[in-house]
């Protein structure tokens, strides 16, 4: 016997095992069960939805021997020939090559000629809309005054080019596209009878991919199965259909967040080199892109999504880098560049040029925000006039003796007056979470040029979070001396004030104790240093003094030496 595909060797019988359309199969089996069959119904949707399958079914139930009934028996004569497409009195047409107002008066003609064995004659038209305008007048009479022995099922995925005067006449029934948890499921069903192997990964990847058509799911996993055999992982179904890989997607996002230029070409690069289909990589980005822009606006709308738990968490972290004003702009970018594959021009060129507009993208900014933030500036007391480029108040400190290895704890940072500094509303850019991340190891060779110390202890805190330019660090328990001697006013100064240099944003430092973590270390300690006061310390040794008043310094803490 030849091979049966998938999508054949699985088509539903029954009403009960049609996927995702409960409410088309519980409307005609209580038709059935109440002999309330119409003569025509007109079957709407996406390809792939079951519009020909529910006909077949309803086809079987009008003619099977128990019929009409909403079980048909799937044994006996006619349900056999309906399944096997021989049947007489169940003729499939295809309106694609049957357009012609001569073919629908041969159909007007056929309909007076009784069943042969069953019940009804039932006519299937599939692609109805694809008629003539005189072939949809000629079978308008039909459709009026059908004789009692015809039904007609006409079947479309472009119900607006189906006229007025036939979707009066019929019953029409709206085919749904199959969510992807349906379609997972189903997959997963059909895996286990065929005792193939598939993780949930895979299995969602291909139930997107179908894009809610049952039988493009199923031919899906047909081609797979042929490719990885009876074990087919994520990576299988990535490289035997060419899809783009989810981690690839926010590889590129994350460098678009970074503004990683030369990331996202070479990202691009090796798009090309593994020879994804560009079409597919901009539809997986735009609905890579709705999931963040769904995120951004509400973190709790998880259920719009559909995704597994951990991915879910990912989509999450990397929604914190944008505003939902950075997402519909950059949807805006691809939505253009996928407009502008079709003209002709090269396909790599458009891609690197939307890649690096998309990393040179900056944070959005609202119009009410810019303008109370120039109120705030202009009514603060004290503030400096618009032309005045010179360091804010907030930042000027007395001139001090500098040590040679850099500032002691405590002592305040000493203007440097050969580097230029800016009123920190100047900045008006915003930044977010990667891109402080990835020029954070730059920001502490800056600082260290300044004061060693102090960026010597800011290198033991973590970056928690960037929300509206508040960049927030965590200290934990164990390096809460570094904690107090970055808090200290003078310190979180300079620290701010560098940070916005370098950045060239308006930051604003938080610093916090990792609530986690929040004992210090030295609580436990035991031994004679447990509990020195540090006074007591400093009046024990007049050496430990002397050094304190040679340096400016003061003691931030005490840690028993093992």
């Amino acid at each position: 016997m030849s091979y049966l595909v998938f999508a054949r060797k699985y088509r539903p019988q029954t009403f009960e095992s049609v996927v995702a359309q409960e409410h088309v199969t519980r409307t005609l089996r209580n038709a059935l069960k109440n002999d309330r069959i119409g003569s025509a119904y007109l079957f709407c949707g996406p390809r792939g939805t079951g519009k020909t399958t529910v006909a077949r079914i309803l086809a079987k139930a009008t003619n099977c021997v128990n019929g009409p009934t909403e079980t048909p028996c799937g044994e006996c004569p006619a349900c056999v020939e309906i399944t096997a497409g021989s049947s007489l009195d169940v003729l499939e047409i295809d309106a694609a090559s049957n357009t012609g107002v001569d073919d629908i008066r041969t159909l007007r003609e056929n309909v007076r000629y009784l069943p042969t064995g069953g019940k009804k004659r039932i006519y299937i038209i599939d692609e109805v809309h694809r008629l003539s305008g005189s072939a949809f007048d000629a079978l308008l009479k039909t459709l009026e005054e059908p004789p009692p022995h015809v039904i007609f099922v006409f079947a479309t995925t472009e119900p607006l080019k189906v006229p007025e005067t036939i979707l009066s006449r019929t019953q029409r029934f709206d085919f749904r596209r199959v969510s992807v948890d349906d379609l997972a499921s189903h997959l997963k069903s059909i895996a286990r009878q065929e005792n193939l192997r598939v993780d949930e990964a895979s299995l969602n990847l291909l139930a997107r991919k179908a894009d809610g058509s049952v039988r493009d799911a199923l031919s899906l996993l047909d081609q797979i199965a042929a490719f990885a055999g009876d074990n087919i992982s994520e990576i299988d179904v990535v490289s035997a259909l060419g899809l783009v890989d989810r981690r690839f997607l926010f590889k590129f996002v994350t460098s678009v967040a970074k503004a990683d230029k030369a990331e996202a070409l070479h990202l691009i690069k090796e798009l090309f080199e593994g020879g994804v289909d560009v079409g597919d990589f901009v539809a997986e980005l735009l609905d890579h892109l709705r999931s963040l822009l769904v995120l951004a606006t509400d973190e709790n709308a998880a259920e719009l999504l559909n995704l597994p738990d951990a991915e879910l968490n990912e989509y999450k972290t990397q929604a914190v880098d944008f505003t939902v004003g950075d997402v519909l702009r950059l949807m805006k970018m691809v939505a253009d560049l996928n407009a502008d594959l079709r003209s002709g021009l090269d396909q790599r060129l458009l891609l690197e040029i939307t890649a690096v507009k998309m990393a040179e993208l900056e944070s959005t900014v609202r119009l009410e925000e810019v303008l109370a933030r120039i109120s705030s500036d202009a009514e603060a007391p004290g503030a400096a006039p618009a032309e005045d480029t010179g360091q804010p108040d907030i930042f000027a400190e007395p001139s001090q003796k500098k040590n040679p290895l850099g500032r002691a704890a405590g002592q305040p940072p000493v203007p440097d007056e050969t580097r230029p500094t800016a009123d920190p509303s100047a900045y008006s850019r915003s930044i977010n979470l990667a891109q402080v991340k990835a020029g954070w190891e730059n920001f502490l060779a800056y600082l260290r040029n300044d004061n060693r110390m102090l960026a010597s202890q800011l290198s033991m805190a973590v970056i928690r979070s960037v929300q509206d330019n508040e960049l927030v660090l965590v200290f934990s328990g164990a390096v809460e001396p570094s904690l107090q001697l970055v808090s200290k006013p003078e310190n979180s100064g300079l620290i701010t004030r560098l940070l916005r240099e370098h950045y060239k944003a308006n930051l604003r430092l938080t610093v916090e104790r990792d609530r986690n973590n929040s004992q210090p270390a030295g609580d436990h300690d035991e031994g004679p240093s447990a509990g020195i006061n540090s006074g007591d310390l400093v009046k024990r040794s007049p050496r430990l003094k002397k050094l304190l008043k040679l340096v400016d310094g003061e003691i931030i803490g005490v840690k028993k030496i093992q």
